[in-house]
């Protein structure tokens, strides 16, 4: 293992502690540590499978925040990116992926950040955007285990509350992460060391969704958007970053 024990677990405490508090982060901070530490594909399987375990924890308790009939519309568009995904990740460069889903959350940053103004449209408009924004989830959720970024951008686009946002976002996630790891399942199989390496760190992961609860109420919306914001940019400039350094040999 190339990472240190400590730095593995401590990762995985945060990344656990920043997706209980917003809904996201799980995949941006704690995939690359267990990337390095397995160095192998198999790091987005463990992703997948912590992020499912901190929103299945989470949910129960969330259900009445949840925004359902975008939720509805999101899971509709998530069915259809779902395949695409696993299309799209063996028809294109691994890089490609990255440098196009990066420029995809960046769009997203600008629109949470309030630098750029999306129109919010009523009726039919409105429904085709959520279901955009849920075939964008799914499609990031099965080739890069990120489904969470585009649901929370189009909600914080539609003004809703950080409450609404945090539980739309993890109930789309335990849904989302379960059919991809179906997906992974069926088409690309499950290693035992990965399933073992999961039930290592579930503990740390809970420990982490422990705190996340706790310094959730301490964000005001204001706060919140701040860190959802800072969160989205961070994902952007990982995975361009990540890109660019291995389409030009650094990497």
């Amino acid at each position: 293992m190339d990472v240190p024990i400590v730095a593995l677990h401590a990762a995985v405490l945060v990344a656990a502690l920043l997706q209980a508090a917003t809904g996201i982060g799980f995949g941006l901070l704690a995939g690359p540590v267990i990337l390095l530490a397995l160095n192998s594909g198999s790091a987005i399987q463990i992703s997948m499978m912590m992020s499912l375990l901190i929103a299945l924890v989470l949910t129960p308790s969330l259900l009445g925040n949840v925004d359902r009939t975008l939720l509805k519309r999101v899971l509709l568009g998530s069915f259809a990116g779902f395949p695409l995904g696993i299309l799209v990740f063996q028809a294109i460069d691994i890089l490609m992926l990255k440098l196009l889903a990066g420029v995809a959350v960046f769009y997203m940053f600008l629109s949470v950040a309030g630098l750029i103004r999306l129109p919010v449209p009523g009726g039919g408009a409105r429904g085709t955007r959520d279901l955009g924004a849920g075939i964008l989830s799914g499609l990031m959720s099965t080739s890069l285990a990120m489904p969470g970024p585009a649901v929370a951008a189009r909600m914080a686009a539609l003004a809703h509350s950080k409450d609404a946002i945090r539980a739309t976002v993890l109930v789309t996630l335990a849904l989302s992460n379960i059919a991809a790891i179906a997906f992974q399942a069926a088409l690309v199989g499950i290693a035992q060391e990965t399933l073992v390496l999961a039930a290592w760190l579930a503990p740390t992961t809970l420990a982490g969704v422990v705190v996340g609860r706790l310094i959730v109420g301490w964000f005001s919306e204001r706060g919140f958007r701040i860190v959802l914001s800072l969160l989205l940019a961070a994902t952007s400039l990982s995975l361009i970053v990540n890109a660019l350094a291995g389409m030009l040999g650094y990497a």
